[in-house]
This record gives C-alpha cells, structure tokens and sequence, in this order.
C-alpha cells in the first residue's frame, strides 16, 4: 500500500484549517474559543486535530442564517 492510498487521520493545525475550509488563525481562534474541536497531544511538542471529530463538527454546523 502506497501511502497516497490513505488520508491522514491526524492533521496539525494548517491542515486541520484548511481541512475545514478556513484559515488558521481563525481555526485556532474558534478552537480558544470552545466553538471548534480540541487538540489531542499524543507526544510532547505535537498537537492533532482528529480528522473524524473535524467532519463531525462540520456536519453539525448550521448554515448561517
């Protein structure tokens, strides 16, 4: 298996951003915020945003009204 086969299933905050179709800053914001998923820390110095909890997130989302 090629490892183009699979997505990621942890994504660091660029990725988790643009994974959600928005920048970082305001990704991070929304995250300080408790309005987006929090982090895991699975080692010291790295931070993962579960790919699965992301979709979760997005589908709850309400259009804006």
């Amino acid at each position: 298996m090629k490892t183009e086969d699979f997505k990621p299933r942890g994504l660091r905050a660029p990725m988790a951003a643009a994974y959600s179709g928005m920048g970082r800053s305001k990704f991070l914001q929304m995250v300080k915020d408790g309005q987006a998923p929090k982090p895991k820390k699975p080692s010291i110095g790295v931070t993962i945003w579960d790919r699965v909890e992301l979709d979760k997130w997005i589908d709850g989302m309400g259009g804006a009204q």
